[in-house]
C-alpha cells in the first residue's frame, strides 16, 4: 500500500495511539535522547529543541555510535559533541549524559552492555510513566536494553528516526550501522513509532531561515548555524538546505498532532534493507506525514526565548 492509499483513509489513522496526548508544562513527558550526535547536523538542533521544551523532561541523553566506517570512535565522538552542546546552552551536569556501545550488534540477539543500556533499564523500571526514547541513530542501545530486561517494554515507546520509504524500504543510513537491533526492535514487542526517509526528509531548512532565526541567538545559535556552513556551503558542492531529520522525534513527543500516523504490520530488514512483508506480524505505527513548518517555528519561538533569558 502506498503513503497515497494511506492518506486516502478514514482520517482516524492520523492520531497516534502511543503518543496519545500533547504534554504539558505541568505534565511533562518522561524522554530518553540517544543520538549518533557527531554524525551530521541534525541531531544538535533535536537535542537542544528538547532541552528548550518545557513539555518534556529529558531524563538523559545517550551518545551512539554511527559505525566505525567514519570514525572508529565514533560514539565517543558523539559523547563530546553532545557535552559541547550542553556546555553552550550552559547546563553542564543537568542532564546525565551516558555512553552507548561503541560498536553495533555483531550477532542478532547478542546484546552489547553499555552504561546507556543499563541507564535505560533503570530509567524505565523505576517510573511509574511511560519512558519515551527518541533514537536519532540506529537502535543499538535499545535493542540491548531490550534483550537485556524485555519486561520494558510494558512501559516504553521508541521512536526511531530511520528504515528505508514505505513499503518497499531500502538503503538507509541509520538502519546500515545496526541492521539486527533494526531487525530485532521492529519483530520485538518493544512499542514502536518509526519515522521512515520518506517522512524525516520533509524536514528542509534553508540559509535564509538559518540566518533569521537561529543566527544570534546566543551561542547555541551560532554554533548551529556554524555547523550548517560548515557542511552546507563551504563545500565543494554547496547547497542552499539541508534535512534535520531528526527532528519530527522530538516535535512529535512535544506535539503528536504535527504528525500523521497509520497502524501497520512491521516489517522485517532483508540484507540490502528494503522491507520484507509477513503475513502475521505485529504492528508498529508508522509517521507518514509531519507538519515541518510547526515543528520548526516552535524551536525557533524557543530558541528566541532562550536567548533573550541569556542576554
Amino acid at each position: 500500500m502506498g503513503i497515497e492509499e494511506f492518506l486516502s483513509q478514514d482520517s482516524s489513522y492520523r492520531k497516534s495511539r502511543l503518543l496519545k496526548d500533547a504534554p504539558s508544562f505541568e505534565n511533562p513527558r518522561r524522554v530518553i535522547l540517544d543520538t549518533d550526535a557527531h554524525n551530521e547536523i541534525d541531531d544538535q538542533m533535536a537535542i537542544v529543541h528538547a532541552l528548550l521544551s518545557a513539555e518534556l523532561k529529558v531524563e538523559g541523553i545517550i551518545a551512539s555510535h554511527y559505525g566505525i566506517h567514519t570514525h572508529r570512535d565514533s560514539m565517543e565522538q558523539s559523547h563530546r559533541e553532545i557535552q559541547h552542546l550542553l556546555r553552550l546552552l550552559g547546563m553542564e551536569g543537568k542532564v546525565p549524559i551516558l555512553k552507548g556501545s561503541p560498536f553495533a550488534l555483531e550477532e542478532p540477539h547478542a546484546p552489547q552492555r553499555s552504561e546507556g543500556a543499563e541507564f535505560i533499564i533503570s530509567c524505565v523500571k523505576s517510573s511509574h510513566e511511560p519512558v519515551y526514547i527518541a533514537c536519532l541513530g540506529p537502535l543499538t542501545n535499545v535493542a540491548s536494553a531490550y534483550l537485556l530486561a524485555p519486561e520494558i517494554a510494558e512501559k516504553v515507546v521508541v521512536l526511531w528516526i530511520g528504515g528505508g520509504w514505505w513499503p518497499v524500504g531500502g538503503p538507509e543510513y541509520n538502519a546500515f550501522n545496526d541492521p539486527f537491533a533494526a531487525d530485532l526492535v521492529f519483530s520485538c514487542d518493544l512499542p514502536l513509532v518509526q519515522f521512515p526517509r520518506s517522512t524525516f526528509r520533509m524536514m528542509r531548512l534553508g540559509i535564509a531561515e538559518m540566518e533569521r532565526f537561529v543566527m544570534g541567538k546566543g551561542a547555541i545559535g551560532d554554533y548551529l548555524v556554524s555547523l550548517f556552513k560548515s557542511w552546507n556551503i563551504n563545500t565543494t558542492r554547496p547547497r542552499q538546505w539541508w534535512v534535520y531529520g531528526d527532528s519530527p522525534a522530538v516535535g512529535t513527543l512535544i506535539n503528536p498532532s504535527w504528525g500523521y500516523y497509520v497502524r501497520l504490520a512491521a516489517p522485517r530488514f532483508n540484507p540490502d534493507f528494503s522491507y520484507r512483508h509477513e503475513v502475521k506480524g505485529r504492528e508498529i505505527e508508522v509517521c507518514v506525514e509531519v507538519l515541518a513548518g510547526e515543528i520548526f517555528a516552535d524551536f525557533f519561538r524557543k530558541l528566541e526565548a532562550f536567548s533573550l533569558q541569556i542576554r
